[in-house]
């Protein structure tokens, strides 16, 4: 009898359907791995091998296993445009011990958090970047310190889209406001400085929607990698890759004072 209701349970929790992504997200298309999501909790994991060979369709001939990408993502479905005022909400937990010191270049190559517009390269506008060294930060400024990992953490970023004087954004860290800034937000102010790679000032397409992405997206060592004369210390992940998990994701519309 017993042995019979222990087999029933483990087919009915067999067939029952993967938990879906948290409301209005769905997963990336180019993930090496896609995230679980379970009891409220989304949890990223990417070690060596989790990339996409998924052609970009840019015209460049390039994918994440091309490029030595490590992906695991979710996007918000509904895109913000100019004139937009949007809070992006979170709380996100980085195991304790991570070990990563972000590589070689400007900013840690282990992302978690992404807005840039779509189907336009080089137009990306704000990242959040993990590792040891410096912990959790928004571009190159302080969210959440290395002492500070290791438990929940509660990120708000809320943003005025605009080209014009009219335009806010605000980095909420832990209810810490860690950035605050009016003025032109659609283009960031270091677009096209020394190592801020991703953005390129004459390519901004800034009437294009604007996309928001959480989860894993570490940029490592692969052939373009290899093709651009670079080394590969600092640009290859961990023999146990890197594990983000969030919850109480949240896309809302809001109103500046």
């Amino acid at each position: 009898m017993w042995r019979f209701a222990a087999t029933f349970l483990m087919m009915v929790a067999l067939s029952l359907p993967a938990q879906a992504a948290p409301a209005g997200f769905g997963d990336h298309v180019f993930n090496g791995r896609d995230p679980e999501h379970a009891r409220g909790i989304t949890t990223f994991h990417v070690r060596a091998g989790d990339c996409s060979a998924i052609d970009y369709g840019d015209g460049r001939g390039e994918s994440d296993c091309f490029n030595g990408n490590l992906r695991s993502r979710i996007g918000y479905d509904r895109y913000a445009r100019l004139g937009d005022s949007v809070q992006y909400a979170f709380e996100i937990l980085v195991p304790a011990g991570l070990k990563y010191g972000g590589g070689p270049n400007r900013r840690s190559l282990l992302e978690v958090a992404e807005w840039q517009r779509i189907n336009t390269i080089k137009n990306h506008i704000h990242t959040m970047h993990l590792d040891a060294r410096r912990g959790l930060t928004f571009d190159d400024v302080v969210c959440i310190p290395p002492a500070g990992l290791g438990g929940w953490n509660s990120i708000r970023v809320q943003v005025r889209w605009s080209m014009n004087d009219d335009g806010v954004i605000r980095v909420v860290c832990n209810d810490r406001v860690v950035l605050a800034r009016t003025g032109r937000t659609a283009i960031p102010p270091d677009c096209g400085q020394q190592g801020v790679y991703q953005c390129v000032p004459a390519l901004q397409e800034p009437n294009k929607p604007i996309q928001f992405q959480l989860g894993i997206l570490f940029r490592g060592y692969g052939e373009r990698g290899r093709l651009d004369g670079l080394r590969p210390e600092g640009r290859t992940a961990p023999t146990e890759g890197f594990t983000v998990q969030m919850r109480n994701i949240s896309v809302k519309p809001i109103r500046f004072r």
